[in-house]
């Protein structure tokens, strides 16, 4: 059996969080905003997302897939002013583009072929109000990013005003969803914090509940 491929944004190793589900009898790996993780192993990759956005992408021929999650980091008054894709791409966007990137590089290290790739998109929910345009402008950019990079969407389930828990078979391709109806102020935090972090380490750089649903 293949062993697994763990990344995070830097491309530094880093210990994700894993446990054993009686409810699916099967171990799990747990993303946080910034984690990429790949497998061809029979388990399953976990995540909540709230403005975030999680990529799942496989190749169902070598039955490996993986999972990404990450954030466009923007200021207030960039969230809420009109946005123009050349400037947002050439700015925030390198965070989206980076993850993407390691997710599908790190897929075609383990076997998967790019032509075959099949893509499932979650997240980027409205649920941080003083940022309210975050989660539409995550959308913007990973749609876009799909469509330049010809692969295959299969399925999405991303915007709306809630946030979601995201099971992922990285083997198989299936998606399980979850939508949260109360709002986790934890997990706003979470996001709120690596939106912050995100825009130091760009100023450093010196750049400016309901039912379970199968996908």
């Amino acid at each position: 059996m293949r062993q697994a491929l763990e990344l995070h944004r830097h491309a530094q190793e880093k210990t994700l969080t894993r446990f054993f589900s009686p409810e699916h009898d099967k171990h799990m790996v747990k993303l946080q905003p910034g984690d990429v993780y790949v497998s061809a192993n029979d388990e399953l990759i976990a995540t909540g997302l709230g403005s975030c956005i999680a990529a799942c992408i496989w190749d169902p021929e070598s039955q490996v897939g993986g999972m990404n999650h990450f954030m466009l980091p923007l200021k207030c008054e960039e969230a809420e002013s009109a946005w123009t894709a050349e400037p947002y791409l050439s700015h925030a966007a390198r965070y989206g583009n980076y993850a993407m990137e390691i997710l599908i590089n790190s897929l075609l290290q383990q076997g998967a072929v790019k032509s075959r790739l099949r893509v499932k998109l979650f997240g980027g929910g409205n649920i941080m109000r003083q940022n309210i345009a975050i989660g539409r402008k995550n959308i913007d950019f990973v749609r876009q990013y799909v469509t330049n990079e010809q692969l295959l969407l299969v399925s999405e389930d991303l915007g709306q005003v809630f946030p979601r828990q995201v099971l992922f078979d990285p083997r198989t391709g299936k998606a399980w969803v979850k939508k949260i109806q109360s709002l986790s102020q934890q997990l706003v935090a979470e996001e709120s914090q690596y939106n912050q972090r995100l825009l130091r380490e760009s100023y450093e750089d010196g750049t400016d509940e309901q039912d379970v649903e199968l996908f």
